[in-house]
C-alpha cells in the first residue's frame, strides 16, 4: 500500500491491478456490513435529518444570495455593502 500511495503522490501512473492488489489487505480486514439495520425507519430518519439540515442552510444562504445579486445588478442603488444591502432590502 505504501508503494502504491507513493506512486500516486508522485504522479506516476499505477495500473489498476497493482493498486487493487496493494489495497486488498485493507478490504480483507473490514468486517462484513450488517444490512439488517437499513430498514424503512433508518431511511425515514435520514430523509428527515437531511430535510432539516437543508432547510436551515437554505434559510441562511438565500437571503445572502438575494442581497449579493441585487448588489451585482444595481451597484448604484445598493452601494453600502452587505449589511447596508440587508437593511435596504428589508426596508423595501
Amino acid at each position: 500500500l505504501a508503494q502504491a500511495r507513493g506512486l500516486l503522490l508522485t504522479g506516476n501512473f499505477v495500473p489498476c491491478s497493482r493498486a487493487r492488489a496493494a489495497a486488498a489487505p485493507l478490504f480483507a480486514a473490514m468486517s462484513p456490513t450488517d444490512f439488517s439495520k437499513f430498514d424503512m425507519t433508518y431511511y425515514t430518519k435520514s430523509a428527515l435529518a437531511g430535510g432539516i439540515c437543508c432547510s436551515i442552510t437554505h434559510g441562511a444562504v438565500c437571503p445572502v444570495d438575494v442581497v449579493k445579486t441585487r448588489i451585482q445588478l444595481e451597484p448604484q442603488k445598493y452601494n453600502q455593502g452587505m449589511i447596508g444591502g440587508f437593511r435596504q432590502v428589508i426596508s423595501e
